[in-house]
């Protein structure tokens, strides 16, 4: 999936406009990734945050992914997200 990235406090007319280029936005809340926004998590209030699939992985090992299956998976590299897919 392609993505882009957002921080939790960002409205969600901010969210609107960058899903526009993008599949899926990863939401950060401070230091960590907090989950995966796309259109059909955009509700009428609140921010990103807020609005964010929770169900998510970071990443996971495969057997943590069979496991818990999640509904995305976010692949980092040096704490960067480089890959966003859905899970199994």
């Amino acid at each position: 999936m392609e993505f882009s990235t957002i921080g939790a406090e960002d409205s969600l007319e901010e969210a609107k406009l960058r899903l526009g280029s993008v599949d899926a936005l990863i939401v950060w809340g401070g230091e960590n990734i907090l989950g995966v926004l796309t259109l059909e998590h955009i509700s009428q209030n609140g921010n990103c945050g807020s609005s964010c699939e929770l169900d998510i992985l970071v990443d996971p090992t495969p057997q943590y992914s069979q496991k818990w299956k999640p509904k995305f998976i976010v692949m980092t590299d040096e704490g960067e997200p480089v890959l966003l897919s859905r899970g199994p």
